[in-house]
Formats: structure tokens, sequence, C-alpha cells
């Protein structure tokens, strides 16, 4: 069966552009997000991953797998991403705690009401599996990927814009600068394109524990919003990036230990 993102994609056409705007660099903002009080809190490690892009008017249309290029996202150490109860990939769960995994064309938030009627392509194998732990591929494809079904046409998709949030809505969660990750602390997130929420539980995690996750992927779209482009054909829009997940404040796990003990002790 024909990747349906790929057809997206060559259906925007091949053309590149020796000026792009679109760039093959991924930004990961990464932040704890505390669940609950007392001994019964958990801590969940949040990971925003966005494609930089350099104009508000950049489009990207899909995301994708091809051949030469298999699409992938991998917890380096094997974590397990969590969702909330009930929940999988598709951005459709009304989750007010953030601590649901799920993949995006744009959007940065998610509802039953609000999104792009996402897709995930016939690549993806657990896009619509409740509780999914990982991002899986159907062996032997070139890789899950996904793309709104609403289109790229932004008098539609306002999403598709690069530029479409401003304001408060563009200022990084993180606060604390990671490596690699592309962005410092509570930085700026104008244009940039976001294509998933991945979420880890890190409340028996170490202070000093490092978790990583690995993207592989291609994209299709248009630069400036005129000038078609696609990883199909082009290596300048296929992304590999290794990004890193924020790790909780030093000794919250003791903390949460010291919680339980004076619970007990009340009792």
């Amino acid at each position: 069966m024909r990747n349906a993102s790929l057809a997206a994609a060559l259906a925007v056409g091949v053309t590149g552009s020796a000026f792009a705007t679109i760039s093959n660099q991924l930004v990961g903002d990464s932040y704890i997000v505390k669940v609950g009080s007392g001994s019964a809190a958990q801590f969940f490690s949040v990971l925003d991953v966005y494609v930089k892009c350099g104009a508000s008017t950049d489009i990207v249309s899909s995301t994708f797998g091809v051949s030469a290029y298999n699409a992938s996202t991998v917890m380096n150490q094997g974590v397990a991403f969590h969702q909330v109860s009930g929940s999988s990939w598709a951005p459709t769960t009304n989750d007010v705690s953030g601590v649901d995994s799920f993949v995006t064309a744009g959007l940065r938030t998610q509802s039953s009401a609000n999104t792009v009627n996402l897709q995930g392509d016939t690549n993806f194998a657990n896009y619509s599996t409740a509780g999914a732990t990982t991002v899986a591929s159907v062996a032997g494809s070139a890789g899950a990927g996904w793309y709104p079904g609403i289109g790229a046409n932004t008098t539609t998709n306002p999403y598709a814009r690069a530029g479409y949030y401003n304001g408060a809505e563009n200022t990084a969660k993180a606060t604390t600068t990671i490596s690699g990750n592309g962005i410092v602390a509570g930085g700026s997130l104008n244009n940039l394109w976001m294509v998933g929420r991945f979420v880890i539980n890190a409340t028996n995690e170490l202070d000093t524990a490092v978790r990583t996750m690995t993207m592989q992927f291609a994209i299709a779209g248009k630069n400036n919003g005129v000038t078609t482009v696609t990883g199909a054909t082009n290596a300048a829009y296929r992304y590999n990036q290794t990004l890193t997940f924020a790790v909780p404040a030093p000794g919250a796990a003791a903390l949460l230990g010291l919680a339980g003990l004076v619970g007990r002790r009340r009792r």
C-alpha cells in the first residue's frame, strides 16, 4: 500500500530552493511537569519537538519516511512514552495536565475538537492504539509518518504556517538550557513547526539520569509559502537528530519519599 503522506509530499512537487528557509534542524523544548501532590506526586519529563523555520510563511505539509531514508522515533534508553489513560498518538485528548504524548502537524495543543484531522500514514502501525508506549512502524516499511487531513492550505489550516503562533505562546517552557536541544531556557519558539510531544515518567529517575530520543524523518512543504520542497528527493529536508529530556530538580524523588514517611507517621 502506498504511503499516504509520501503521496501528499509528491503531490506538492519536488522542486528545491537554493535559498531554503525551512532548516534541517530540530528544536527540543524539554521541561518537567509535576502532577499531584505529597507522596502521590509524579514528575513527568516533556519534550516538545519542532522543525526550525526561517520565515513566518514557511509551510510544512507532512512528516514521513522514504525507502532511502526511513523514519523512526526511538527512545535510546528504551524508556516507555507516557500516554494518559485511553489516549493514543492522535492529538485528540483533552489533557489539561500536559503530560500526554501525541504527534502533530503544527498545532501545539490537543483536544477532541482541535486536531487538524491529523492522520497517521499507512506505515504508522500503532497510531490509533490506546496506551501506545512506542512509535511503531509497519515491518519492512519506510517508517511511521503523519500529516494533517485538513491539508496544508493556509486558508483552511492556519497551523501549516510557521508564524501562526505569537506572543506568550512563543516562549519555551524549558527552565534549564540543555545542550543539543537547539534552544535556551525560556527562549523564543518563533517560526517553529511542532511535530510532536513526547513524555516520559521521570518520578523515579535519578537526578543525573540522561534520557535521549532520536528522530529521523523527511518533510514536504513550501519555503516562504511559495517554493515547493520535499525530503523525498532532497536531503536538505531530512532530519536525524538526538534530543535530550529534562530531569527533575535534585532531590525531587527524596522529597516524595519524605512526604510518604510523614504521611505514614501521621496516620
